[in-house]
């Protein structure tokens, strides 16, 4: 009972805190104001369970609901034909989810955790099981499915050693908030060892793999290379560099250590992807400060001039970007806010691959990745040399190439280990 009362307390009190945040997003941020609601509970769909199963499954963004895509398409083609409602917590995460899993029957924005919000939500609709991808844990959400009889399972599951620290100082709601779940599918050994380490019981620890090697992307057809080219001003001998997945301030950090590149390579294009669409403008006012010319994406007209640097504007495109990449840079790893992102999503296409110092979140990646010679971890002060010996497409490209191919063809299988599981 004191669990809940502190929780709910502390949930109102962060909201108290909180209120400046949002009412400065409602008002100049139209995006969220849509979003706000709907995680008030306001025109939450109608679903008609009936008999059937009703599977709940939560990503928050963008890389989670990427991750649990395959698994969410496989459980779907169960002969119960269960219903299926895939929920996120931001607009990326949602948009994302709409676009990689139309199979699902209903994508929601995750409401916030307030009993008042939730419990009569979860009275009605009862789900069967709820699926949580990485983290995001939801005292309120979670319990409550269980009080109406759902398992509760974690996929893709993994632990820093931050996070670790943080849920043992607050181990009043760690103990009850874990014991709803009834299995924890891991992605490595390391991660099950630090689940072990907050008295979770060993026989819920399971280790299945990383569910991100299975997420295979939609390969482009030679013509549709080139015509993706062309809508961007690239030449076909053009050499192109993309900078996927970019935060705050990235975008200046990496130009301005590869600007000499220009100096030896007169046809090089470099693709931005900016990680989250209410950075477009702010990196395009930063482009107009620079030495060189840039075009926007989204206005760029039917025959686009040809241009150094390219603001890629439009969610959803960054796979096709890594496709015509000579050299691809995941961004998210060159600030210590971020903590890096899916490096494994050039490798599929075979692409050297560059990645900065801070990669906390995603220290598997790193572990793997190193392991079969697969990509490189540089440092914003060596990226211009390593760009210039990767843009001359030699022996070090090759066997990044190579590493590349040996690790994607290595990993997969998560899927089905954790559909054995579940």
């Amino acid at each position: 009972m004191a669990t809940k009362v502190i929780y709910e307390l502390t949930l109102w009190l962060l909201a108290l805190l909180a209120i400046p945040k949002y009412l400065y997003a409602l008002l100049f941020q139209k995006k969220y104001r849509s979003s706000f609601l709907k995680r008030l509970g306001a025109g939450f769909p109608k679903i008609e369970i009936g008999k059937r199963e009703l599977i709940w499954i939560h990503a928050v963004s963008v890389g989670e609901t990427k991750a649990v895509s395959v698994l969410t398409k496989r459980l779907k083609e169960i002969p119960s034909n269960p219903i299926i409602i895939v929920s996120s917590t931001t607009e990326t995460g949602h948009a994302e989810a709409k676009r990689s899993i139309p199979e699902a029957d209903h994508h929601i924005f995750l409401p916030f955790d307030f009993y008042c919000i939730m419990a009569p939500l979860i009275k009605r609709l009862r789900p069967t099981r709820v699926i949580l991808c990485e983290t995001d844990f939801w005292y309120n959400f979670l319990r409550l499915s269980k009080k109406y009889g759902a398992q509760i399972a974690l996929v893709n599951g993994k632990m820093s050693e931050c996070s670790v620290g943080r849920f043992k100082r607050f181990s009043w709601l760690t103990k009850p908030l874990f014991s709803l779940f009834d299995i924890f599918c891991l992605q490595n050994q390391q991660y099950a060892e630090r689940f072990a380490s907050l008295n979770i019981s060993a026989e819920k620890l399971v280790v299945t793999g990383n569910l991100k090697f299975d997420s295979v992307p939609k390969l482009m057809a030679e013509e549709e290379k080139w015509a993706f080219r062309k809508q961007l001003g690239i030449e076909q001998n053009d050499k192109v560099i993309v900078i996927g997945s970019s935060h705050d301030p990235e975008e200046k950090l990496l130009l301005e250590a590869m600007k000499d590149l220009w100096k030896e390579n007169q046809d090089l294009k470099v693709i931005v992807v900016p990680r989250h669409p209410e950075r477009f403008n702010t990196v395009e006012a930063f482009l107009q400060t620079l030495w060189i010319p840039y075009l926007r994406y989204s206005t760029r007209g039917e025959s686009p001039n040809s241009c150094p640097i390219i603001l890629l504007d439009t969610m959803g495109l960054l796979g096709q970007c890594y496709q015509i990449a000579t050299v691809a840079i995941v961004a998210g790893s060159y600030t210590s806010l971020v903590g890096g992102h899916n490096i494994i999503e050039p490798l599929w296409f075979g692409v050297p691959t560059l990645y900065g110092p801070h990669m906390h979140e995603q220290s598997e990646l790193v572990e793997i990745t190193s392991f079969y010679g697969a990509a490189l971890q540089v440092p914003a002060e060596t990226l211009l040399e390593n760009l210039k010996v990767l843009l001359k497409d030699g022996e070090e490209a090759a066997s990044l190439r190579e590493g590349a191919q040996k690790l994607v063809a290595a990993m997969q299988g998560a899927t089905a280990r954790t559909l054995q599981v579940l």
